[in-house]
């Protein structure tokens, strides 16, 4: 895949380049996704899609990311995500099926900006792109509502899609190379129906 060999190229630039190496940092986290609620009434098609709304929900998971650089920094960064529990609606009788959302891993190549680089706090902006790879995506799910009624859930319509993200990030040293870790971010995934996703994440840093 084209976007693969792209996030390749990108990992052995950023690994191998001499001038990435001027200040660097490795993180582990913890994670939580809150996913906006989604879809519309007007989707709504009797026996085709029955359940067009979907309720807010959260996912948890964790991560490591390697970071290169003083002001700007590159950087690539790896996270598991577990499952979640969405409720579908029936916008006709308020009837709800609960579904059991995809277990998946998320890859990233990042880039941010240092706003305040000292000894003691590192406050930046950064982003990333790469792609989701969900995890038992094969088959459809069968799902019974509240009111007996017979739901199916397709699988993804893309199994590798696109992941972008936008956010803030904080650092906190308690030493000259351990820290903690504390972000909040904007996350897309291109698939189609995706809910808007924000994520808090929280972990621990090491400057070397």
């Amino acid at each position: 895949m084209k976007v693969v060999k792209i996030i390749l190229v990108s990992i052995y630039l950023i690994l191998f380049s001499t001038s990435a190496f001027g200040d660097s940092h490795f993180y582990i986290f913890g994670k939580g996704n809150f996913i906006k609620s989604g879809g519309s009434e007007s989707d709504y098609i009797a026996g085709e899609n029955d359940f067009p709304l979907v309720s807010a929900y959260q996912n948890y998971g964790a991560g490591f990311g390697l970071t290169f650089g003083r002001s700007i920094f590159i950087g690539i960064e790896g996270q598991y995500n577990l499952s979640g529990t969405a409720t579908l609606i029936d916008p006709t009788d308020n009837d709800t099926v609960e579904i059991h959302t995809y277990r998946y891993f998320s890859g990233f190549v990042t880039l941010g900006f240092n706003i305040i680089r000292s000894r003691f706090v590192r406050l930046y902006i950064n982003g990333g792109g790469g792609i989701c790879y969900y995890l038992g995506a094969e088959e459809t799910e069968t799902y019974i509502s509240q009111l007996g009624i017979e739901t199916l859930i397709e699988p993804p319509e893309k199994k590798y899609p696109f992941a972008g993200f936008g956010g803030v990030g904080l650092e906190l040293y308690l030493s000259r190379s351990t820290g903690l870790l504390l972000c909040g971010r904007y996350l897309y995934i291109g698939q189609e129906g995706s809910q808007p996703v924000y994520m808090g994440m929280a972990g621990i840093v090491y400057r070397f």
